[in-house]
């Protein structure tokens, strides 16, 4: 249901500080938030109510809360699936549209581009009281956060990323909520200036609009859960400015000890007032910002190699497997990793091909000998020899020798096989297998 609240021409200000010029219009700016209500447009000196229950931002809605999905730019699978979780900043407070003052009015549209591939993007909006409450719980919202934890989790399950592949980020009040939140769920923080004592934006107006609904220091709440988290403190990353007065000295109140406090040595040439330096420390970073966020993203795909490689392959009688869509290949010290992966059969080439370096003689009796790990990817009735539409399956047996699988056929050539392919058709989705040994020899030499 709509409401509208009609104020006296000569105190409009045709915007949000309206109600903070006026003691009984910012009294009942405060009921209208305990009852769950907000402002949500403006005309002729009207105000128009709604309540957040039936608030419409344009944007996906779970438990009230609002917000959209970014999915990765490309289709294409290079990584393991991730998810940043961004936490709007406070920067349109004055707006009478409810989704400015939530949703904020710098959404960083161009970040898909700047980021790992494969990376999913949740931009929450700060949807309670009027203009939001830092993404914590209030008396009118009690079950504020734990509706955020339920929509990280049913996010990153329906789009299958592992926890350790989600990384909070925000800056400002976004910042405030990517630091609590992370902590909250355990997940990796880029906390960018992250507002921990909000006096500085109450100290002359309440331009935030949260009264005493909100806590105005957040370190013992934050101090509580650092306690608690079972992150390490190379996994919270907050970057600050010894700079930036109204959130510098607050941020030191946390424990040092938890987290990874970044001081960056920012010289601000036209300060004009105490929030100057807060925004420039955030606009001017972008760069080092995606770097922190970036290394998150990449680090469980990325390993540190040190030992060397256990296996020949120039003794294996076929060269390296070219490239399939229907395969993916890794180089490991003790063999070729070969896993069938998820992309359903198509119209592309369903061979895996490695090419035998001496073509067979035709009649000529072969063994071929094959050497893998334990594992989930069966080579029987999966390996043919191939050569110019002639196909011919392998009738492989398995056995186990000193520790390791080896299969083996008899066959005699009935014609001169270019190829020793693993059909896709053949070997069930997301299945693997490390070959570490492929020898064809010839018994009648």
């Amino acid at each position: 249901m709509t409401e509208y609240f009609e104020v006296d021409a000569e105190k409009d200000l045709k915007s949000m500080d309206t109600f903070l010029e006026d003691w009984k219009y910012y009294e009942f700016l405060k009921n209208l938030a305990l009852d769950n209500k907000s402002i949500v447009g403006y005309r002729d000196h009207k105000y128009t109510v709604q309540k957040n229950t039936e608030i419409d931002l344009g944007m996906e809605k779970y438990k009230n809360i609002h917000y959209n999905i970014e999915l990765p730019i490309e289709n294409e699978q290079y990584l393991s699936n991730k998810l940043i979780v961004f936490f709007m900043p406070a920067d349109r407070m004055i707006s009478t549209q409810a989704k400015l003052r939530m949703f904020g009015n710098s959404p960083w549209e161009s970040l898909a581009s700047s980021i790992a591939k494969n990376t999913y993007i949740l931009r929450i909006a700060d949807s309670n009281l009027i203009s939001g409450s830092y993404y914590q719980n209030t008396i009118n919202f009690p079950n504020y956060e734990t509706s955020i934890q339920q929509l990280i989790q049913n996010t990153a399950y329906k789009y299958n990323i592992p926890s350790g592949n989600i990384v909070m980020y925000g800056n400002s009040r976004g910042g405030t909520g990517a630091l609590y939140h992370g902590l909250l769920g355990n997940y990796k923080v880029v906390a960018i200036d992250p507002v921990i004592d909000r006096r500085a934006w109450v100290e002359v107006k309440d331009v935030q609009h949260m009264f005493d609904l909100v806590d105005y220091n957040f370190s013992p709440k934050i101090n509580r859960l650092l306690e608690e988290t079972t992150l390490s403190p190379d996994k919270i990353k907050v970057l600050c400015s010894d700079t930036a007065f109204i959130t510098y000295p607050f941020v030191k109140q946390l424990n040092l000890s938890k987290i990874n406090l970044l001081n960056l040595n920012l010289t601000i040439p036209h300060v004009v007032d105490p929030f100057t330096s807060h925004a420039a420390l955030i606009g001017k970073t972008v760069p080092l910002q995606l770097s922190l966020i970036n290394q998150f993203l990449y680090e469980e795909d990325i390993s540190i190699e040190k030992s060397l490689i256990l296996f020949n392959v120039d003794d294996w009688d076929v060269l390296l497997p070219w490239t399939s869509p229907y395969f993916t290949m890794h180089f490991k010290d003790y063999g070729i990793e070969v896993i069938r992966n998820s992309k359903l059969l198509g119209k592309d080439n369903i061979w895996l091909n490695f090419m035998i370096k001496s073509r067979m003689i035709i009649n000529k009796k072969y063994t071929i000998e094959i050497i893998t790990d334990e594992s989930t990817l069966s080579l029987e009735n999966s390996l043919f020899f191939h050569s110019e539409n002639k196909f011919k399956n392998i009738d492989l047996k398995r056995t186990n020798e000193n520790g390791e699988v080896v299969w083996k056929s008899k066959f005699t050539a009935d014609y001169s096989f270019e190829f020793l392919g693993l059909n896709a058709e053949a070997v069930a989705r997301n299945n693997s297998i490390i070959i570490r040994s492929i020898k064809i020899f010839c018994e009648d030499r």
